[in-house]
């Protein structure tokens, strides 16, 4: 019959055996300190200094000392101030209370008893209501996932984050979204550091969708949205190959649409706005191209402009377009919708030399007017070109010579086409004019002329058809008037010229002017 119990190795009593109490509370002592085993400690090499009765250790040590000596492995119980080593048998469990953890016996030492979980921290494959497989070492058939953070009562930070990594800037770290398992969608580092989403209809043919550029945070549409594409270069940049729009808005509602687009500016920051001034750009939309040598940018725009500086009751605004002119490089303002509802037309030096075709319109700043466009000429619609002049003197005009009469006073010249030198009209621009002048006789002392004319000159010689008399003019009272529509061009001289026949006499300077006005 064997001395022991073959699991804890307790004593058993031997038949006639004297003494039996002792084998008895031998046995009782051992049950006491091996069931329900809680040990204060496992990592001491010696005996503490004051064990309290019934004290339990791990005695993990290789090589223990003191009354420990020699208990490598074992259980050291302290009893009537005895230290005893048990021997511990392997799959015992015992409870650690300094590492508030359990420890297992494996045959050759104590072993924590979470190796075994935590050796899930290397696992080559784990499959949820699946099975994993080589090339998707981690796979779950699910149908719902929650990831939930710690509470910061619970020892979390009451955040959540969750991390993918790829090794180098060319590798991917993504989301891949499929439908029958054929990719439908991709999220992530594609290739490159910027994040970008793209799409498939059937998990062959990708197109980018957006990516947003990491140095700036600007996102990229449409064709800026391929992995590699050019950064966007504003925070939302839209790009596409090919023709058709590149922004599409629609608005419906049961009442009128609002604005699709709206814009809000202010000086200072987004945080302290602060008001806009005078000359402030509101919106903006711009335009250029392409040439051979690079990109042409900003060569078109319509901006929307504060016209006064911003207050609670005053807030002008006005809408301004540029353009860049033909064979030029530099935009320029051509028309502004001004605050107080007026269309203007913005000056330019003169009317354009390319370009032209009928129904333009410009403001000639030079001639003061606009300018409208009838296909092969320009024509004042404004600020006709218009002047009247008169003499200072009694005019002497000898008989049978054409006499230049010496028109001097300008009347009416805010234009400065008259020239009073010469007593010329200067034609500032081609077109079509009325041409008049009234010539008053004056005799000279008894002298009875036969004939009083006057004709227009153009640039010192006669303009044809244009000759106009009296006969036997009388003192005082007979007139010779012209009167003559001519089509002129630009810096033509104009001059009024009379002739006596048969005596001499006066054109008298009362009553005697010279006027003209362009008609186109």
């Amino acid at each position: 019959m064997a001395q022991t119990t073959p699991h804890l190795a307790l004593p058993l009593l031997a038949g006639g055996q004297a003494g039996k109490h002792v084998t008895h509370n031998e046995a009782l002592l051992a049950l006491d300190a091996l069931v329900h085993l809680a040990c204060r400690g496992k990592d001491l090499v010696a005996p503490p200094a004051n064990p309290a009765e019934g004290d339990r250790y791990l005695v993990a040590a290789p090589n223990p000392t003191g009354a420990w000596a020699g208990f490598t492995g074992r259980i050291a119980v302290f009893g009537d101030g005895v230290w005893t080593g048990l021997v511990p048998r392997p799959g015992w469990l015992a409870y650690v209370a300094d590492a508030d953890a359990f420890h297992r016996f494996d045959g050759t030492g104590w072993r924590p008893l979470l190796d075994g979980v935590r050796a899930l921290r290397n696992l080559t494959a784990l499959g949820l209501g699946t099975e994993a497989e080589a090339g998707t070492p981690f796979s779950a058939r699910l149908d719902r996932a929650l990831w939930s953070a710690r509470a910061p009562a619970e020892g979390g930070s009451g955040s959540l984050a969750v991390v993918l990594n790829k090794t180098a800037s060319a590798d991917a770290a993504a989301l891949l979204f499929q439908a029958a398992f054929s990719g439908r969608a991709e999220l992530g580092l594609l290739g490159e550091d910027a994040i970008g989403l793209k799409v498939s209809p059937d998990g062959t043919a990708w197109h980018g969708a957006w990516r947003a550029d990491p140095a700036t945070g600007h996102l990229g549409l449409g064709a800026l949205a391929a992995p590699g594409a050019p950064a966007a270069r504003a925070p939302l940049h839209v790009a596409r190959d090919g023709a058709g729009p590149a922004l599409c808005l629609d608005a419906y509602g049961a009442g009128p649409a609002g604005n699709l687009i709206e814009t809000r500016i202010g000086r200072g920051s987004r945080q302290a706005p602060a008001p806009v001034r005078a000359g402030d750009g509101l919106f903006g939309l711009s335009g250029g191209g392409f040439h051979a040598g690079g990109p042409a940018e900003g060569r078109l725009t319509l901006r929307g402009v504060a016209e006064e500086d911003f207050l609670a009751d005053a807030q002008g605004t006005g809408i301004v377009v540029e353009t860049t002119d033909l064979g030029g490089t530099a935009p320029r303002p051509v028309v502004k919708l001004r605050a107080n509802g007026a269309l203007e037309l913005v000056a330019r030096a003169s009317v354009p030399g390319a370009g032209t075709a009928p129904g333009q319109i410009v403001f000639d700043s030079t001639a003061g007017a606009f300018r409208g466009c009838g296909g092969a000429t320009w024509s004042r619609l404004s600020n006709l070109a218009r002047f009247r002049a008169t003499t200072s003197f009694d005019n002497y005009v000898g008989a049978g010579a054409w006499t230049r009469i010496g028109f001097n006073t300008g009347v009416l010249n805010d234009q400065g086409l008259f020239r009073a030198a010469d007593g010329a009209f200067v034609v500032p621009e081609a077109g079509t004019y009325t041409l008049a002048a009234g010539l008053a006789f004056k005799r000279n002392g008894a002298n009875a002329p036969a004939s009083l004319q006057a004709r227009f000159h153009r640039n010192g010689v006669a303009v044809e058809g244009t000759r106009r008399g009296v006969a036997a003019p009388v003192d005082g009272v007979s007139t010779v008037s012209l009167f003559a529509v001519v089509a002129l061009a630009a810096g033509d001289a104009i001059t009024v010229h009379a002739l006596f026949t048969g005596t001499d006499g006066y054109v008298a300077a009362a009553d005697s002017d010279f006027s003209g006005v362009g008609l186109a």
